[in-house]
């Protein structure tokens, strides 16, 4: 059985619930941003806290994470508790509009890694192709 954690050099993600995973396009994403100057960060889809952590691991901003998804949230806050950098790190369980609503916050940086799927895009682009053709051939 597979781990449902992973660990990196300074803390642990927690992933047991979390439907999105710890990838490298998120851990690329988290080591190549340029932080230079950066006091505050928003991190919109924070899934699991991956990226907020790492942000705090390499500034000493205050990071916003926002998460609609109840159980991924969760994680996230366990995450985030479990780090060294809980006290700048605030996770929030809701939608990125609802999130707007209500926060006045302004933000030096603003990351995401949303999710990518590519079986979603091959079908749509076939139906896509299929539909110009008939109209060629009409």
């Amino acid at each position: 059985m597979a781990n449902n954690y992973f660990q990196f050099k300074q803390f642990k993600i927690v992933q047991q619930n979390s439907a999105m995973k710890v990838g490298t396009d998120g851990v690329l994403l988290g080591a190549w941003t340029n932080v230079e100057n950066v006091t505050s960060v928003l991190d919109i889809g924070t899934g699991t806290g991956l990226i907020a952590l790492m942000m705090a691991q390499r500034t000493e901003s205050k990071i916003v994470g926002v998460e609609i998804d109840k159980a991924a949230a969760g994680e996230a806050i366990e995450n985030v508790k479990n780090s060294h950098w809980g006290e700048r790190i605030s996770i929030k369980n809701s939608s990125f509009q609802d999130f707007l609503k209500s926060e006045e916050n302004r933000f030096d940086l603003i990351i995401s890694n949303p999710p990518f799927f590519t079986k979603l895009f091959k079908v749509n682009y076939q139906v896509i192709n299929q539909q110009q053709n008939v109209k060629k051939k009409e």
